[in-house]
């Protein structure tokens, strides 16, 4: 049940009244954190409607409404909510505007970086496909060095008769092609068969270290940088060995 009294005293630096009922002897207490509107300071005399509770075994005020707080007062608290609302309003759109531009020069940021990225990525492409290009060049230049240095190497012409001879050895041996070739040759142009399986390239060149004819002949023929065949006709060592 609501009663009805007034403000009777109220200690501003303790919080806290009592309020006089009418019809009654004993005050009730009464706390500001209670007391609707609390931003408002409670003025003695001022008329209330409670209702009595129990609050850790002591009775006092709950439930009150401020039926002496004029509309005036009303207005006012209202007027000073509004003008917090605008006071803080701007902030809040600073606020905003300020997390917007950030956001918008990250972007800015971010975007500079992947073209500054993206250039420097073909930018190496472009160098390596550069020294790829110059690389082969440079091989190509190389060959045809070694080509030219090297000249045209003489080719072995056989007759007809020793073409004949040739086909014939060819299926009445069992040795190797290369060393079919080389003995038909040979005996075309009068030259000594050389016994491939006697000799073997162990790094000598000159005709000081041959001990016959046939070996000089194999080393020309089958090993390399050898330094026996000065005339270059294919005969080594012809004054060593009197040919």
């Amino acid at each position: 049940m609501f009663l009805k009294g007034k403000i009777k005293s109220f200690s501003t630096s303790r919080g806290f009244g009592f309020i006089e009922v009418e019809g009654d002897i004993d005050d009730v207490f009464f706390h500001i954190k209670d007391l609707p509107q609390n931003n408002i300071e409670p003025k003695i005399g001022e008329a209330l409607q409670f209702m009595i509770v129990e609050d850790q075994g002591k009775f006092k005020a709950g439930n009150i409404q401020r039926l002496g707080l004029s509309s005036e007062s009303k207005k006012t608290v209202s007027s000073n909510k509004k003008k917090v609302r605008s006071q803080a309003s701007p902030r809040y759109q600073e606020a905003g505007h300020k997390t917007t531009l950030i956001t918008v020069i990250g972007i800015i940021i971010v975007a500079v970086l992947g073209f500054l990225t993206y250039g420097k990525y073909q930018s190496y492409s472009a160098e390596k496909q550069r020294k790829a290009e110059q690389l082969m060049l440079e091989q190509q230049q190389i060959v045809e060095e070694q080509r030219k240095a090297l000249g045209q190497l003489p080719d072995q012409v056989l007759t007809e008769q020793g073409k004949q001879n040739l086909d014939a050895e060819l299926h009445q041996t069992n040795q190797p092609r290369s060393e079919r070739v080389t003995q038909s040759i040979d005996k075309q142009n009068g030259r000594l068969p050389v016994s491939t399986g006697k000799f073997k390239c162990d790094g000598r060149t000159h005709c000081s270290q041959m001990r016959s004819y046939e070996e000089a002949l194999y080393f020309l023929r089958n090993c390399p940088n050898t330094k026996m065949d000065g005339n270059n006709d294919g005969e080594p060592c012809e004054r060593q060995f009197g040919k």
